[in-house]
């Protein structure tokens, strides 16, 4: 496994605010923007900070999981085969919260939390969509 956080997801309940706040005041690069589903990539010189409206983060992930207030999940850097990794980690129990799947953007993901409840992503582009 990658030992580097390469993506910050922010969720938030006013995407329109945040996407202003980093583009615009902190002037982050926008790498990637998808405002119909209110997403946006800003690249950093270490890692991907991303912005996500709350409601689809709760339809990918589940409402259970992401909080009323604001909150974020971390990526890891990418795998080389996502299935493989996904079933080291449950043997070493690792609780996953959304098992190993394929995106419609070509990203395959899966889901588990640490011992506090931090949400953690694993992931292998097997389609790059633009």
């Amino acid at each position: 496994m990658k030992q580097q956080i390469e993506w910050i997801i922010l969720v938030t309940d006013n995407y329109q605010e945040s996407y202003i706040f980093y583009k615009d005041i902190l002037e982050f690069h926008v790498e990637r923007e998808v405002a119909r589903e209110e997403f946006c990539q800003f690249s950093l010189q270490n890692c991907f900070l991303t912005i996500y409206g709350r409601r689809f983060v709760q339809q990918l992930i589940g409402k259970e999981y992401i909080g009323k207030s604001g909150g974020a999940l971390y990526t890891l850097g990418e795998s080389q085969d996502i299935d493989e990794q996904y079933k080291k980690l449950k043997r070493k129990g690792v609780r996953f919260i959304k098992n190993p799947c394929t995106q419609p953007w070509g990203q395959r993901t899966a889901y588990f939390t640490d011992p506090d409840g931090h949400i953690w992503e694993i992931q292998q582009w097997v389609n790059k969509v633009k």
